[in-house]
């Protein structure tokens, strides 16, 4: 488990699927610990949930270091927060980012 300042990641890996964990404040500051354990993925990490609903507070830069993980070639499915929905809705990346209500549902294993 990572903690940068306000923000906490965790990783979870299970047959099929890793289940990246984010609490706290995504922001400019803390972003870069969340992007360290994200660049570590990769096309083989299988499915990738990123589970944001723990996220408090969602920045531009906290969304942008979202957004680069599927360039990686990661198959990211995101969960989010009611602050990590609003950003994205905003920002206009609602059809590029889709929010699973769930992790169960983002894996499929509802």
């Amino acid at each position: 488990m990572t903690s940068k300042d306000d923000l906490v990641v965790g990783v979870d890996r299970t047959p099929g699927a890793t289940v990246v964990t984010a609490t706290g404040e995504l922001d400019a500051n803390t972003a870069r610990a969340l992007d360290e354990r994200l660049s570590r993925l990769d096309a083989t990490s299988g499915v990738v949930v990123l589970d944001l609903t723990g996220i408090t507070f969602c920045d531009s830069v906290g969304l942008a270091c979202v957004l680069a993980a599927p360039h990686r070639g990661v198959d990211l499915r995101v969960v989010g927060s009611r602050q990590v929905a609003r950003v994205v809705a905003l920002a206009g990346t609602d059809t590029e980012l889709p929010l699973f209500p769930t992790v169960a549902a983002a894996t499929g294993r509802q």
